[in-house]
């Protein structure tokens, strides 16, 4: 098939109720892949749904804290067409600043849930012969914190550096079934869940607001679906920095 040739294909989108999860469902839509989106809002999801090109797609309400209802929801989409997933585009996450001081079991235990064990749940999944078809791809949106760190951003750094010690013994894993595992790193991306952080009453109080040096859902939702593309079927068990080298200048 074309190396940017979707057509025939089952993919699994989180946190595609905004930001870059809606770029990347309905990058994918356009490509001709067949795609379930999940997220926690169905006002959201629905939207997203009628951005999407093509049809047969699907959406699940889902909360992404739940390890166990990630991967029960992953074998009932199986079960609904028969149909194996190729590929999974893990976009969902959250970024809360939490200084040191006011570090709480609950807090860190939250974000953990949201950036890490989800991530962890979907593999789970992608282990199974069942449920995830050889030859396929996945890619999570980790973060620049993980590697590089942030002041008040400690717990969301650990979270994302332990997402991408996690992608890199998973694909050691799956590399015999052929299926790559990778993530991305960036810092900073023109988001709603960036628009609620602190920048918000910094910087903007709207995403339309916020500053012009942030990167746009669109562009890093372009390399997400470069990454699954068999165009990349060298690549695998990677932490891919996206910030422009500007890390390295700091």
């Amino acid at each position: 098939m074309d190396k940017f040739d979707f057509n025939g294909k089952k993919v699994l989108v989180t946190g595609a109720s905004s930001g870059v999860g809606r770029e990347v469902a309905i990058l994918l839509s356009a490509m001709g892949a067949k795609v379930v989106i999940v997220a926690r809002r169905e006002s959201e999801l629905q939207k997203t749904l009628s951005l999407m090109e093509g049809s047969g797609h699907s959406y699940r309400v889902l909360d992404l804290t739940d390890f166990d209802g990630i991967v029960e929801t992953v074998k009932d989409i199986i079960a609904k067409d028969g149909e194996k997933l190729d590929y999974i585009a893990h976009c969902a996450g959250l970024a809360v600043p939490i200084p040191l001081r006011s570090m709480s079991l609950a807090n860190i235990s939250q974000i953990f849930s949201s950036n890490t064990y989800s991530f962890m749940a979907l593999l789970k999944c992608v282990a199974q012969k069942r449920l995830f078809n050889d030859g396929g791809a996945v890619v999570g949106i980790s973060s620049c914190v993980g590697v590089y760190g942030q002041a008040a951003n400690a717990v969301y750094g650990a979270s994302k550096g332990a997402m991408d010690a996690f992608m890199k013994s998973a694909a050691k894993e799956l590399r015999p079934r052929k299926i790559r595992v990778n993530t991305i790193c960036p810092c900073g991306i023109k988001t709603e869940m960036l628009a609620n952080q602190a920048i918000k009453a910094i910087e903007g109080d709207a995403i339309n607001e916020l500053p012009d040096y942030l990167m746009l859902p669109d562009k890093i939702a372009s390399i997400v679906v470069a990454l699954l593309s068999d165009s990349m079927q060298y690549i695998s068990g990677v932490a891919i920095d996206v910030d422009e080298a500007k890390t390295w200048e700091d």
